[in-house]
């Protein structure tokens, strides 16, 4: 698996995704995407990504663009985390905007693309975001992440995979 991160939001769940697909049998790597050299050899894969004012961070599309050939040809899963908010219109615009950073490489045929409740903390926020804690309103911390739900999802991923394992 690899992710971007900012904040370290998205590594707490890619782990928590590797270690659902250990439980289920399946062995897994979680790393960042800088520390990927090379998907060769890779059963299956697995993108994570946190989605800031509507985009991706720029690691994650380096990244994509360094592993065209073996993404194209492991159909990844993907998740995103986004939504700090329990609403399903924050969550249908997540999957909107993921879909539009993922569509600039028409090539990537994600198995799933799934979105997770993010994680907001102004004082865990990188620059330039971290400026947002200047304003006079400030907005208060949120972890909507359902641990549960990433389970769930990583848990379904091994039954899919385990077979190829």
């Amino acid at each position: 698996m690899a992710y971007a991160t900012r904040g370290g939001s998205t590594t707490e769940v890619a782990q928590a995704i590797g270690d659902a697909l250990e439980e289920a049998g399946v062995k897994a790597e979680v790393l960042p995407v800088s520390e990927v050299d090379s998907l060769h050899g890779k059963t299956a894969v697995i993108l994570g990504a946190p989605l800031y004012i509507g985009s991706f961070p720029k690691e994650f599309h380096q990244f994509v663009r360094r592993h065209r050939a073996a993404l194209e040809a492991a159909r990844p899963w993907c998740f995103v985390l986004g939504p700090t908010r329990r609403e399903m219109k924050d969550f249908d615009a997540a999957r909107n905007q993921a879909t539009k950073q993922l569509g600039r490489y028409p090539w990537l045929r994600p198995v799933d693309l799934h979105v997770f409740g993010g994680k907001w903390n102004m004082n865990t926020l990188p620059f330039p975001f971290s400026l947002i804690g200047r304003l006079p309103a400030k907005i208060p911390a949120e972890d909507i992440r359902d641990w549960a739900a990433i389970k769930e999802w990583a848990t379904e991923i091994a039954r899919q995979i385990k077979p190829a394992a």
